[in-house]
């Protein structure tokens, strides 16, 4: 019973996660460069319950991306979810590529994500 008057309390340590980021500015530019500038390209950052944060670079999905899409959509029941996932992971320019295709997580989130980037823009419609 000596030690029981000596407990100490430690606050739960917050161990920022393993970041893996497999590209250079070098490699953002010259992506761009084909992509129609850095405005169409994103990072995409997913933190695994291993705390190792992977960083995915995409593009902004490109109206024949978006048509295809639709189009693929439009079929009903005979759309090919594959196709659909394909055409959007086909937006990922760089980042670990291996590790989506292992974990169903980091998979999904990423989907997620590049579909996330077709509600970037924003209209208004105005009455003249």
């Amino acid at each position: 019973m000596e030690g029981v008057n000596n407990i100490e309390v430690t606050a739960e340590q917050v161990v920022p996660p393993t970041i893996i980021r497999p590209f250079t500015e070098e490699q953002i530019d010259a992506h761009a460069a084909k992509c129609g500038g850095r405005r169409n390209l994103r990072e995409i950052p997913i933190t695994t319950d291993s705390n190792e944060q992977f960083v995915y670079l995409v593009k902004k999905p490109s109206r024949a991306v978006m048509q295809a899409l639709a189009e693929e959509g439009e079929k009903g029941e005979k759309k090919n979810i594959t196709t659909i996932q394909k055409l959007m992971l086909g937006c990922v320019l760089e980042g670990d590529k291996e590790a989506y295709e292992y974990d169903g997580a980091i998979y999904t989130k990423l989907l997620k994500g590049i579909g996330g980037l077709v509600n970037t823009a924003k209209e208004e419609v105005k009455k003249i």
